[in-house]
């Protein structure tokens, strides 16, 4: 009986210890990676806008091929909008829709992802001496549940890998584009 109760005691304890830190825990997070491009900045924003680009630079289709998706709305731009489907991809199911639009210097888009759960991706663009500054912002309400703050811990850590590859994709692709386009008016 001794060690059943030291066993309780000690759940106990350590339940009480993460519902008091998970107090401290903050209820919203805020990713932000960054990269410079090489190109000018609406070479940099025209990649961006358009919807049908993100399946080849953004990590999560990279990793699968049979993604389904459905793009709906204009092509780029506010209003242009799509969804996926994966059985590789988490989260599984979303949708992404560009609500605002500042041409050569910023995008927001709304993310739903399966089960009502929500963000605002925002990519900001800064012309400087070296190209193009893209700065990729997500920002997520976690709720006020213990278990969702203590998550939100991680996402920064793993969905910050992904915006670095996918920033890194964006570079190569907008100045091997660049390089080729100089070349042929060459």
């Amino acid at each position: 009986m001794n060690v059943l109760n030291s066993f309780v005691l000690g759940a106990a304890t350590l339940a009480a210890i993460l519902a008091i830190i998970s107090i401290c825990l903050p209820t919203h997070i805020h990713i932000q990676r960054h990269v410079i491009v090489e190109a000018p900045v609406e070479d940099t924003f025209e990649q961006i806008q358009d919807l049908r680009n993100w399946t080849k630079l953004f990590p999560w289709h990279l990793e699968d091929p049979d993604m389904e998706l459905t793009f709906s709305g204009p092509a780029g731009g506010e209003g242009a909008q799509y969804s996926w489907r994966s059985q590789h991809a988490n989260p599984k199911a979303g949708v992404v829709t560009i609500v605002e639009v500042e041409p050569n210097k910023r995008l927001v888009t709304n993310v739903a992802f399966q089960q009502d759960d929500t963000a605002n991706g925002t990519f900001t663009l800064e012309e400087t001496a070296e190209g193009t500054k893209v700065t990729w912002y997500l920002d997520k309400y976690m709720g006020s549940h213990p278990i969702d703050k203590f998550s939100g811990l991680l996402v920064n850590s793993t969905v910050g890998e992904d915006f670095e590859k996918g920033l890194e994709n964006l570079k190569k692709k907008v100045e091997s584009r660049r390089k080729s386009l100089t070349r042929v008016s060459n």
